[in-house]
């Protein structure tokens, strides 16, 4: 693991390999939580997280689902929906250092009732109907940029 000074500096000089987890339940309502850190804090967001150096997609979607949705899910119970660049102006360190998160939004299809969501990284969650997420403000908009190919995939 790296240390805060190491990790600032790869957050200064390359991009983050991040997986986010566009969860739908049996209602086809989409999971946000609203965010403890930046960047994005006090936005709803979809869970999600950074890969590790050394660690395979499918190792870091087991863990990161485990962190993020309350159990651990094999990446085969998903669907990646493209990769997508999200520009942060901030950092989790301060104003002067961006954040550029090469995403990979990968979609499941969950019973929300097997769902244990931790308050580590989200204040709260709520789930948001599929149609009303594109209108609504408070979900950030790196949470909307996969809405046209997931919606295509379900159609």
């Amino acid at each position: 693991m790296l240390s805060v000074e190491d990790f600032k500096q790869v957050v200064k000089t390359a991009p983050l390999f991040s997986i986010d987890l566009v969860v739908l339940n049996e209602k086809h309502e989409m999971l946000v939580g609203l965010r403890k850190n930046e960047p994005a804090s006090d936005f709803w967001f979809v869970p999600g997280g950074r890969t590790y150096k050394g660690e395979t997609i499918v190792e870091a979607f087991r863990r990161i689902t485990a962190a993020e949705l309350g159990r651990s899910f094999e990446r085969e119970s998903s669907v990646m929906l493209g990769i997508y660049d999200h520009f942060y102006e901030n950092s989790c360190f301060d104003e002067s250092v961006s954040t550029h998160y090469i995403n990979a939004p990968h979609f499941m299809l969950v019973n929300s009732k097997e769902l244990k969501l931790p308050l580590v990284q989200h204040h709260n969650y709520r789930w948001v109907p599929i149609q009303a997420v594109e209108v609504d403000e408070t979900i950030h908009r790196f949470s909307k940029v996969f809405l046209s190919d997931l919606l295509s995939y379900l159609n």
